[in-house]
């Protein structure tokens, strides 16, 4: 009995390094948003964490966003250089099955916007993959725009 419930926790546990490896990106090009898209603005309004309605990071702000942010015009992240909008929707397509709702989450990896990961430590897990990660899963600017993504959600 104790053989064969060591036999199932193992293939268990190959089964969920399958589906992991799978639901993180697993080098299917074809998931790649192409360099060419066109990135469309969020101008609708915004629920920050505290539940208020906030102005969306690419409508310009105004009152709503706070001096040191990091946002700038149009949702561009002033500190890791790409566009936030279009992170969230490169990060939704290649990150989000282990980093779910958006990176807010913990699942197969760990929440992302409770980390104080700088921009280029963000880069360099990304480009170069740590543990369970496996690196590569974005680059050109759809990595410049996944960081600055993550580093917008990061509270």
């Amino acid at each position: 009995m104790r053989r064969a419930v060591t036999i199932a926790a193992v293939v268990l546990s190959s089964a969920g390094l399958v589906a992991f490896g799978t639901g993180c990106g697993g080098g299917d090009e074809a998931n790649l948003t192409p360099a060419d898209a066109t990135t469309i603005a969020n101008t609708a309004p915004q629920t920050d964490s505290e539940g208020k309605t906030v102005p969306a990071p690419s409508s310009g702000g105004g009152s709503g966003e706070s001096a040191d942010s990091g946002m700038g015009a149009g949702g561009a992240s002033a500190d890791a250089g790409g566009d936030v909008a279009a992170g969230k929707t490169v990060f939704e397509a290649n990150c989000q099955g282990c980093h779910p709702a958006g990176g807010t989450q913990a699942g197969a990896g760990p929440q992302l916007s409770t980390s104080t990961l700088s921009a280029e430590q963000v880069r360099t897990q990304v480009v170069n993959g740590k543990g369970a990660m496996p690196g590569g899963l974005v680059s050109g600017t759809d990595l410049d725009n996944v960081v600055a993504y993550v580093v917008s959600i990061q509270q």
